[in-house]
């Protein structure tokens, strides 16, 4: 809450035995102070598991033009419900795809000139429509949460952080506050944890209580889950009529740097947490250690990205200017800032304070970004329309560093001879390539994915886990990685422990030490004599825009493509060939090129290779592109009854960036992708997956694009194909495609 003051009219307050106190002005900087009558309320709290009066019916409701940044800045602009503004700003996704956003202090229009102030309310968004809720009536408001025992300026509920349950609702926790000193906010302190239980099914708050840690230590200041976890950090939040800070008196500098955090399994918030004693966990919270360093007052709130910890801190609050952005790999850190963005302030009279983050669900943002939130008031405290949160988008940097490894652990993949693996890089900080190999073994030299500065690239992985089901990425350069599993291989084939370089233009490894010319060959021998030969093929610095093709060197040369590239690109596809009976393989260049070849392993007797791929589908020639978020029927010679194909999609001149994804056409369309576009690419990527009992796969395209599908083979046994595939890792942050 801010440091404000009244502009006009009464503060009033319903419900519970009342007594007339005086009056409790606010307290402004160096302002001078208009008083408010009040009425001190006292009440017994629901206990834990009682039902609590229903949520009110929305007071308001305003439907913004979108849910972008800026879209969001201009949440109160109109005052749904008489809200002329609000302060700490929290959102939290519900399951039925609405957020619940809370807000502390929020001041109401009564009349023209009369203004009340709340202690808190809840605003619920669906898409870019918000219900706004508060206790009372509009001539008459009172808090949401903890209506009943609240007395205004006196005792009052201030919302934390909110996270869903197990059972599908949204615990908030809530700091209880009481002012110990003769104005509102003068030395303002918390005695308690409490907890709102909001469902979803009747959009109201159907229980208040306290949660097992019901201390003023406030665990549940911020909160937030991994995939088994939930943790829930404490701050003291005693900012008010404590020690000087700029000639005021404001924070316990005594606690305002101290973070500290507890844990319960995910989703079960009301059970008893442990704490974090530095080196362990342990359920003794008075041995719970600092989880931040540092003198940054009044820190932090924490998100869990799907791969790391993301911290935003606005440092000395009000006073501060300067919000930093830190990442863990722990809940229990260490937080490393790797960002410091100046924060902005609406005027020359205006402060800045409480620094959050905003969930994806509740703001569209581009790719690879976050958005974060920011309160504003004026330092004289005069309630106007500065007196609302602004929104901002900042960029989210890259999980894995340069050099570094990343272990995945596959599901169902312990025991298996290979995994079936799609892995993506996305923004690169520069050119490389990622290795993708058995966590028990050595790191090869060789490539499975390579990628360009700035670019998403993608490739389908063959690769034996190890005994845990582990398979370990390296990166040449700084990227984020996106891995989804769509099967293994159980005595389909076989996985070379070491893939081993068969071809390298480059050096005169294979073949000779120079580009291949336009419509030259390489042929080299696979190893694996008439069996279906599985190879990483990448072209390196074409002249020109084209296509590599591999096929049988005893059968000429078909009309398909396996990568295909652009000029001075550097690109990889994984290919399934036949081998001639010899074991040799042919590949043609339509462009002078390098070539590269790396030979990962070979498919078993369960696996009907084609002589040469054939070309299933081509809307080039059919003149009809796939339109944007289109879905196209891909029948499969063949393949009715097969467990699984194997094709070569092709992206071929899309209108935008985006992405192809594969399904079983009786099935939903997966949360998943299969090949990774830019405009105007021509980029391929190899797919595993399993026709419907017709034998039909489906293609659906994010942005309109030709399509071409070439057939390398089926699997009649020896591979388990997922019907959905399964999404492993995603080190960006929101989690984009």
């Amino acid at each position: 809450m801010p440091m404000w003051r009244l502009v006009a009219g009464a503060s009033r307050t319903a419900g519970c035995g009342r007594r007339r106190s005086g009056t409790r002005p606010a307290v402004g900087r160096g302002a001078a102070l208009l008083a408010a009558s009040v009425v001190v309320t006292t009440c017994v709290l629901v206990q834990p598991g009682e039902r609590a009066a229903a949520a009110p019916d929305a007071q308001g409701r305003v439907c913004l033009s979108g849910t972008g940044a800026a879209d969001l800045g201009r949440l109160f602009d109109t005052e749904p419900a008489g809200v002329v503004g609000a302060d700490y700003q929290r959102a939290v996704p519900l399951p039925d795809g609405r957020v619940l956003w809370t807000f502390q202090d929020a001041a109401v229009r009564v009349g023209p000139d009369e203004i009340e102030i709340v202690h808190n309310i809840g605003v619920l968004q669906d898409g870019a429509c918000f219900d706004v809720l508060y206790g009372g009536t509009r001539d008459d408001p009172a808090s949401w949460l903890f209506s009943s025992s609240t007395a205004r300026f006196e005792r009052w509920f201030w919302p934390l952080a909110a996270e869903i349950d197990v059972d599908g609702r949204a615990v908030v926790f809530v700091a209880e506050m009481v002012e110990r000193g003769d104005e509102y906010l003068t030395r303002t302190e918390p005695v308690g944890t409490r907890v709102s239980v909001f469902d979803p099914a009747t959009s109201s708050i159907v229980s208040e209580g306290a949660p097992p840690d019901d201390s003023a230590a406030l665990y549940g200041w911020s909160i937030t889950s991994d995939d088994a976890w939930t943790y829930l950090y404490a701050h003291c939040y005693r900012q008010f009529g404590y020690d000087p800070y700029v000639g005021v008196a404001a924070f316990d500098r005594s606690c305002a740097d101290r973070v500290t955090v507890g844990r319960v399994p995910r989703g079960e918030l009301l059970a008893e947490p442990s704490y974090w004693d530095g080196s362990s966990w342990q359920q003794d919270a008075s041995r719970a250690a600092p989880v931040f360093d540092g003198d940054r007052i009044n820190p932090v709130q924490v998100e869990w990205s799907g791969s790391s910890f993301f911290a935003v801190n606005k440092e000395g609050d009000w006073w501060g200017d300067t919000i930093y952005l830190s990442r863990a790999e722990r809940a229990t850190g260490p937080f490393e800032v790797y960002a410091e963005i100046p924060a902005p302030v609406k005027c020359a009279a205006c402060n800045s304070f409480f620094a959050t983050w905003i969930p994806h669900a509740a703001a569209d943002r581009p790719p690879s970004t976050s958005v974060l939130a920011l309160s504003h008031n004026r330092w004289d405290g005069v309630i106007t329309s500065l007196y609302r949160p602004t929104f901002q988008e900042v960029a989210a940097p890259a999980y894995l560093d340069a050099g570094d490894t990343l272990r995945v652990v596959v599901p169902d993949a312990a025991g298996s001879d290979a995994a079936l693996l799609n892995v993506v890089s996305v923004g690169a900080e520069r050119n490389g390539h990622l290795t993708v190999f058995p966590c028990d073994r050595a790191r090869p030299e060789t490539s499975n994915v390579n990628y360009l500065a700035g670019r998403t690239a993608a490739n389908l992985v063959v690769v034996r886990p190890d005994a845990e089901g582990a398979v370990c990425v390296t990166t040449h350069a700084t990227t984020d990685v996106v891995v989804d599993a769509l099967g293994a291989l159980v005595g389909g084939g076989s996985s070379i422990d070491d893939p081993v370089r068969l071809v390298d233009t480059r050096i005169g490894l294979g073949a000779q030490a120079a580009r291949i010319a336009a419509g030259g060959l390489v042929r080299f021998d696979t190893g694996a004599a008439g069996s279906a030969a599985v190879l990483n093929v990448t072209v390196v610095d074409p002249s020109s825009a084209g296509h590599v093709t591999a096929f049988p060197c005893d059968r000429p040369l078909p009309t398909a493509s396996n990568a295909n590239y652009g000029p001075g690109d550097v690109a990889a596809n994984l290919v399934v060939v036949r081998s001639d009976a010899g074991g040799d393989v042919c590949l043609s260049t339509y462009s002078p090129s390098h070539l590269v070849v790396d030979g990962t392993g070979s498919l078993g007797d369960g696996f009907t290779v084609a002589l040469a791929p054939e070309r299933v589908l081509d809307t080039r020639t059919a003149s009809a592109r796939v339109g944007a978020r289109e879905t196209v029927e891909v029948a499969v010679p063949g393949a009715d009854g097969s467990s699984a194909v194997v094709v070569n999609l092709t992206a071929v001149l899309p209108d935008a960036n985006g992405f192809l994804t594969v399904h079983r056409c009786d099935r939903p369309r997966p949360e998943s992708s299969n090949v990774n576009y830019h405009s105007g690419d021509v980029v391929a990527n190899l797919v595993v997956a399993r026709p419907d009992d017709d034998g039909r796969i489906c293609v659906f395209s994010t942005a309109a694009t030709d399509l071409v599908v070439d057939l390398a083979g089926a699997f009649e046994s020896g591979v388990d194909v997922f019907d959905d595939p399964i999404r492993v890792v995603d080190t960006r942050v929101g989690a984009d495609r």
